[in-house]
């Protein structure tokens, strides 16, 4: 009976040990699930902040937020409101105080290099916190700009967040590229302009206590009046800032680049008869790649070139320049995927369509490009599998690496693919790749005159499909899909599988996509880097104000 005792005893004092505050052993666990900034910045400089974390905590006590490396910025005016309810502001905050005596309650903590913005938990759970604070003197007046240069979210805050988005407006006047510039650090994600706005935004959960958001605006003279004055030119702040960032990365890749080119030009500038070489350069291409010169005496083709392969038309199209995007062979390929029931199409129930991963036929039956575009588009979709509409550009921003793996696969198997099916040899073109290589130009100009084709509506409807691939390529899909569907609406949509609305979103969702490839490694590269708006820089955005280290439960 004694051991029964004991047992029973032992059991009792553990589950009383594991129900103290602060521990969870085998219980929820805490996250952050989102956190959304504003900070409304008035004519004077100062910014009113209001911030919303929403969580769900089974830890600490109270919750706090670090402000260091201040300045001549001071922060007022903190109020709470916790899951609808609003906090008391007792001053200078109590750190050692039980979790019952902070409850509904928010201060201060004063410290040597800043301060702490703290409130009570009150209970373990889920809570909304909204919290608002102005700071004085945020935007700084420089001797040629004014600059905003700030973290909004500390690194080290337990639980990490799993997402967030920041929103910095004027009261005078909206910000756009024009009158603004802005970069982001600390982050996988977004920044840029939208509806007057600077809007960023993470793309993924943080991975580790290094992730922090940091933004950093430069305003154009004469939007804000600040008494914070700081004798310097914006460069010197930059410098500091794109220190160890993507933005200098991509600076230096540039200047490593620049001599080659400026030579080049001088060069070429400096040649008489330059456009006597470029004409006999283009003469030899054509006769290279298709075998005659001038293209204009190629006429219509009717059949499918390459025997459907893309690839290959792709390479064609790039290595007689006649390719108008790179981002098209990305369009073609999720219109064969579509085709392949790899992807289907899903409606949001919001009157869209967006793209689902989960296809009757798994992608373990694709290989080379085709397989890794699938992926790509597996990444970018999330845990949920299905891609929206934004979703794919801003992944692609973060990813350009991938990206560019991608589209050189795609280069690499085409080439290789004509050798492999015997239309060229060591770098040169067999007759017959010239030939299909008229016959690709052929059908191009064929889709492109679809409208005045007498014979179209003799065309096979087994070949639509194939079309609507090369049209993709060609990067004319919608209005051969629209064509196509006015010589027999019932037969387009039994061929297709969708009807007619439906596929012209899927056509609009691969021609969007594979853009955003293309921006995602070349303009769209330049223009983040301009401060135009694009990816953010993980590393970098040193000489912050605010911020610190920490933060969180507690």
């Amino acid at each position: 009976m004694n051991r029964l005792f004991k047992m029973i005893a032992a059991i009792l004092s553990l589950a009383a040990f594991v129900s103290l505050p602060g521990l969870s052993f085998g219980r929820e666990v805490s996250s952050v699930d989102s956190i959304s900034i504003t900070a409304v910045l008035a004519g004077d400089g100062s910014a009113a902040v209001t911030e919303v974390w929403n969580v769900e905590i089974y830890e600490g006590t109270e919750w706090y937020l670090v402000r260091n490396n201040l300045g001549d910025i001071e922060i007022t005016s903190l109020s709470v409101n916790g899951d609808g309810r609003d906090f008391e502001n007792i001053g200078e905050w109590e750190v050692d105080r039980n979790i019952d005596r902070k409850a509904f309650k928010c201060g201060i903590v004063t410290k040597r290099n800043g301060l702490e913005l703290c409130w009570g938990l009150g209970y373990y759970g889920k809570h909304t916190f909204t919290v608002s604070y102005k700071m004085t003197n945020a935007v700084k007046s420089l001797n040629d700009y004014d600059a905003l240069h700030i973290q909004f979210v500390s690194p080290g805050i337990r639980p990490r967040p799993e997402k967030i988005s920041v929103t910095v407006k004027s009261e005078n006047r909206p910000f756009n590229e024009e009158n603004t510039a802005v970069w982001a650090f600390g982050y996988e994600g977004v920044v840029g302009f939208e509806e007057g706005e600077i809007r960023a935004r993470t793309e993924t959960p943080f991975a580790s206590d290094q992730y922090s958001v940091i933004l950093l605006a430069r305003f154009n003279k004469g939007i804000f009046n600040s008494g914070s004055k700081r004798d310097m030119d914006f460069s010197t702040l930059q410098e500091e800032a794109f220190e160890g960032s993507d933005y200098q990365k991509y600076l230096d890749s540039e200047d490593e680049d620049a001599f080659p080119w400026q030579l080049a030009v001088i060069l070429g500038l400096g040649c008489a008869g330059m456009l006597w070489g470029k004409s006999r350069f283009i003469r030899r291409r054509n006769l290279r790649i298709f075998g005659i010169h001038p293209l204009k005496q190629i006429g219509y083709y009717r059949d499918i070139p390459f025997n459907g392969n893309v690839l290959e038309a792709n390479s064609i199209l790039s290595q007689s320049g006649s390719q108008e995007s790179e981002g098209h062979i990305a369009s073609a390929l999720i219109l064969k995927l579509l085709q392949g029931k790899f992807i289907t199409l899903s409606n949001n129930g919001r009157r869209k369509v967006d793209i689902c991963l989960d296809g009757p036929v798994k992608a373990d039956a694709l290989e080379g490009p085709a397989l890794e575009l699938y992926r790509l588009l597996e990444a970018a979709a999330g845990q949920d599998r299905v891609l929206q509409e934004k979703e794919f550009p801003r992944w692609a921003l973060r990813h350009r690496e991938q990206i560019q793996d991608f589209l050189d696969s795609v280069r690499d198997r085409g080439s290789k693919d004509l050798q492999s099916d015997g239309y060229s040899e060591g770098g040169s073109f067999l007759p017959s790749g010239q030939e299909q290589a008229r016959n690709l130009l052929g059908f191009r100009k064929f889709l492109k005159d679809f409208t005045l084709i007498d014979e179209r509506k003799s065309i096979e409807v087994t070949l639509w499909q194939d079309y609507l691939v090369f049209a993709a390529l060609f990067g004319i899909a919608g209005k051969v899909a629209a064509e196509l569907k006015e010589i027999n609406p019932k037969a387009f949509e039994e061929v297709t599988g969708y009807e007619v609305t439906t596929l012209n979103r899927a056509i609009f969702l691969s021609d969007h996509y594979g853009s955003s490839m293309v921006k995602s490694i070349s303009g769209q590269t330049a223009g983040s880097v301009a401060g135009h708006g694009g990816f953010s820089s993980f590393g970098g955005g040193g000489g912050f104000s605010g911020g610190g280290f920490g933060g969180g439960a507690r």
